[in-house]
């Protein structure tokens, strides 16, 4: 016997999980338009936002004119910062447009913006508009494109053009009104501040030491600027960018990047978590977003338990919102059905590396493993192994339940993380985990319970 065991309800017997294709059963037609095929320019039907069934589908050009019909539209209603919405946001489903088809819609906002708006263009509320619409476009390019780099450039040199002209008109206001310019100018700062952290990102996407020096000067840049702003609301930005750029210096050192600040990041992101869930909702997609990078932070810190109750939740949000072909459904899954692997290691000779625990056999006496697991997984060219539980050592994260403890009775019956075994190496390089003198270090899921190490026997 030994001391804990993985509990047989979190294991699965399946190494990999597909979602399934919604495919709906109508012929699906334009929404706008009502034809089915496509336009008359040879391009097909589109969907990537969360409508379901044959809902949901236009022609690429269908949803560029009604954004711009209903942008016009809202800008006289509501005034300038309504109007981009068209251009984000399915008005069907509510929830924002994805991959190529936001990426065109934000070309297609630039170019409305600067078509509508050419003639009142030193309007302040049009210069914040038209910057906000370039960032958009940006963040959706990849700097390692070559196409898409030289596009980017071009839009970055537009924005900051536009953010001189402001700066120009802002000295301007400030004799006059003094109180307008105040609320303007923070407005902006605000803008040029993620503008810099956009730039920043579409330069670290270059993956080259250039691109990487640029990333880090508009990171500097971003971080400065949102030190100027009010303290309550810089403070996660500040802090962002000053991990953001550790990062960068450590990419271009080549060291290894180390958070000095331990659980650092997880208190980060789950203070961006709770910010959306207050500003977006819990079926956002930008929310889910945020919380399936928590629970990424979760699992890098070995809180498997956490990670998985907080996945399961978002897989089942983003499942009834978005349905099972959306991208933050499909990101969420992804985690999720890596989350739930139980990795171990084998005491056992000739088996190194770690290894996928399927089930329990034989009344608990025996263990399926699948593997060994290569660093990127190829399920096809591993193997099942049947070993005496005994055999059987939880990788730290793996969720473990105690039982048959003597001393520590009162843990019997609790679940837990590992989040530490004691492993040795041989001289040549191989390694062991010494049954007499080795324990488990086990988180427990009870915040009452202190970690307690656990001998395994």
């Amino acid at each position: 016997n030994k001391s804990f065991k993985i509990p047989s309800a979190t294991m699965t017997s399946e190494t990999t999980t597909d979602a399934a294709a919604a495919i709906p059963d109508d012929v699906p037609s334009c929404w706008l338009c009502l034809e089915e095929g496509p336009d008359e320019g040879g391009a097909p039907l589109v969907r990537d936002c969360s409508c379901r069934g044959s809902s949901g589908f236009a022609h690429l050009s269908c949803i560029v004119n009604y954004a711009k019909s209903e942008g016009k539209r809202l800008y006289e209603r509501e005034g300038p910062s309504a109007c981009m919405d068209p251009f984000n946001i399915c008005p069907n489903c509510k929830q924002y447009y994805q991959n190529d088809v936001h990426k065109a819609l934000a070309k297609a906002c630039v170019d409305f913006v600067e078509e509508w708006f050419k003639d009142e263009k030193n309007f302040l509320p049009h210069k914040h508009l038209y910057a906000h619409a370039l960032m958009t476009q940006l963040v959706k390019l990849d700097g390692e494109n070559d196409g898409e780099k030289a596009g980017g450039e071009e839009i970055i040199a537009k924005f900051f053009s536009v953010m001189e002209e402001v700066k120009s008109q802002l000295e301007q206001l400030e004799i006059l009104d003094r109180g307008r310019f105040l609320i303007i100018r923070d407005a902006f700062i605000n803008l040029e501040a993620n503008g810099n952290a956009n730039i920043g990102h579409f330069y670290m996407s270059m993956n080259s030491k250039e691109g990487q020096l640029k990333a880090k000067e508009h990171y500097e840049k971003a971080r400065d600027l949102f030190k100027t702003m009010r303290p309550k609301e810089a403070e996660i930005s500040v802090s962002e960018m000053n991990r953001i750029i550790s990062e960068v210096e450590s990419v271009l050192s080549g060291s290894e990047f180390h958070d000095e600040d331990e659980g650092a990041d997880v208190n980060y992101l789950q203070r961006i978590y709770y910010e959306c869930l207050r500003i977006y909702g819990h079926n956002s997609c930008m929310t889910i977003r945020a919380g399936v990078n928590l629970a990424k932070a979760l699992l890098d810190e070995t809180r498997t338990i956490e990670a998985e109750k907080l996945l399961s939740k978002l897989v089942d949000i983003s499942l009834s919102t978005h349905g099972h072909e959306h991208r933050s459904t499909k990101e969420a899954m992804s985690v999720l059905t890596s989350a739930r692997e139980r990795k171990v290691v084998i005491r056992f000779e000739g088996f190194s590396g770690w290894f996928q625990a399927l089930r329990y056999e034989n009344e608990g006496e025996d263990c399926v493993v699948q593997g060994p697991i290569a660093f990127e997984r190829n399920v096809d060219e591993e193997e099942q192994y049947s070993f005496d539980s005994t055999d059987i050592i939880p990788f730290p994260g793996t969720p473990v339940v105690c039982h048959g403890l003597q001393k520590a009775a009162h843990l019997n019956g609790k679940i837990g993380d590992v989040r530490d075994i004691d492993v040795k190496e041989k001289e040549d390089g191989s390694k062991y985990f010494d049954v007499d003198t080795d324990r488990c270090v086990v988180h427990f899921e009870d915040k009452s319970l202190n970690l307690a190490p656990v001998k395994v026997k």
